[in-house]
């Protein structure tokens, strides 16, 4: 539960997601939410476990890099709507953050995402081929499962405080009543009867693994922040991604400073999902229809039987050729339509209507894959949310081509958006 203080800076968060694009002043943000610029900056970090600044810098790449994977605009016109000062600043960020250019992320398997701040732990996700190293698997045996894998961790930095390899980690299995979590040592070379003496039983070293592609978050050793970057991972993260879980082994890489383990790197081995289902965006789709509008009880039957007579007595050949139908569910009525050329004359009356895209941004989810209209929309919205778009949620369509089959047509669902904020 957020007390006052947390709501003033619960609000920020909104203010600043809505100002994404603009150069933001902290002593501005201070007054604001009516806090010092001191108060802020703890309240926001606390809360957010990024700074002010820290924030800003991955929402505006978040959503640049987003942009750039999605959209066919020009680098120049995405560093504009996203609030960078030129294109060699946008280039330059990305190169820094991610070890290549804009161009490369574009056409690589490489992602990256950082979420707004919804109330729940910050991370940023990035999505990338690596690879789990040569190592000596250890096990470690312990009778309670709460901070396990810190009591591992320290139980072997205390046997060897000068150990300079990797450290990897995973949940073992249970072995009579003591739980297990094991160990992964890029050093294969230390001490095993001093490994044995400090409690550890050692099991077969694990070949080079072949390079993988990983779901990789980096969040602070803390056993609360762990559980929550794991589930958001899985339950959250997953399920919005393109991707899936391949259900081989994940692991936890121990960042140390000063021989103690200060960070967790969160490896999620992942797969494009089996369906074919991608977001973008695209300007000016140019779509037309004529639709038929019903509302109230039975009002998806109502629209299509209308939409049928109309078309029997005015356009028949439709009724055979037209294979894209249009679609929108709102709360109370249904609309559905087949798509036309633009130069198709007819009159309108109460209940046909024609409609027509915008010249403007839509955020297009595409998918072979028959599905919910609702789960669809959802996730277009949530996409829409969580990289910096402002959704028309009234403006939201389907069209399902149904050229090759009836049974599983390609979908394509249409949000208008607004990228960015400026």
């Amino acid at each position: 539960m957020l007390d006052s203080s947390d709501m003033q800076t619960s609000n920020l968060f909104r203010y600043i997601e809505n100002n994404i694009s603009v150069e933001l002043d902290t002593g501005l943000l201070s007054n604001f939410g009516y806090v010092s610029r001191g108060k802020l900056y703890y309240d926001f970090y606390s809360l957010s476990g990024h700074s002010v600044k820290e924030y800003v810098r991955k929402r505006r790449l978040s959503n640049a890099l987003m942009l750039i994977k999605t959209s066919d605009m020009e680098l120049t016109e995405i560093a504009f709507e996203c609030g960078y000062s030129s294109h060699q600043a946008l280039c330059r960020t990305v190169k820094q953050t991610l070890g290549i250019t804009p161009s490369e992320y574009r056409n690589s398997d490489t992602y990256y995402f950082f979420p707004p701040w919804k109330g729940e732990l910050l991370q940023s996700v990035s999505v990338a081929v690596d690879t789990i190293p040569c190592s000596m698997r250890v096990l470690f045996y312990h009778s309670r499962l709460t901070d396990i894998e810190n009591t591992a961790v320290n139980t072997f930095l205390q046997a060897f405080p000068k150990y300079k390899g990797r450290i990897y980690g995973r949940n073992g299995e249970q072995k009579g009543s003591k739980l297990c979590y094991e160990l992964y040592l890029t050093d294969t070379e230390i001490e095993h009867k001093k490994l044995i003496e400090s409690g550890f039983e050692i099991a077969p070293v694990i070949p080079c693994r072949l390079s993988s592609v990983f779901a990789t978050s980096t969040i602070p050793n803390d056993e609360h922040k762990i559980n929550s970057a794991w589930n958001y991972l899985y339950s959250e993260w997953l399920h919005k991604s393109m991707f899936e879980y391949t259900g081989e082994p994940y692991y936890e890489e121990y960042i140390l400073k000063n021989s103690r383990p200060v960070k967790l790197k969160l490896y999620l081995p992942i797969k494009k999902r089996d369906e074919d289902t991608k977001i973008s965006v695209v300007n000016n789709p140019d779509l037309h229809f004529i639709t038929a509008k019903a509302k109230g009880y039975n009002a998806e039957e109502t629209a299509s039987k209308m939409m049928v007579d109309y078309l029997t007595t005015y356009f028949p050949h439709l009724i055979k050729t037209s294979k894209k139908l249009y679609t929108q569910k709102n709360t109370n009525s249904y609309v559905c339509g087949v798509m036309v050329s633009p130069d198709l004359i007819f009159e309108e009356n109460e209940n046909i209507k024609s409609v027509t895209t915008t010249p403007n941004n839509y955020l297009v989810l595409e998918s072979n894959v028959m599905g919910e209209y609702d789960r669809w929309a959802d996730m277009l919205l949530t996409f829409a949310q969580d990289n910096g778009m402002v959704a028309d949620k009234n403006r939201i369509f389907a069209v399902y081509d149904v050229k090759e089959s009836f049974r599983n047509p390609v979908i394509k669902m249409y949000c208008l958006i607004k990228i960015c904020t400026k």
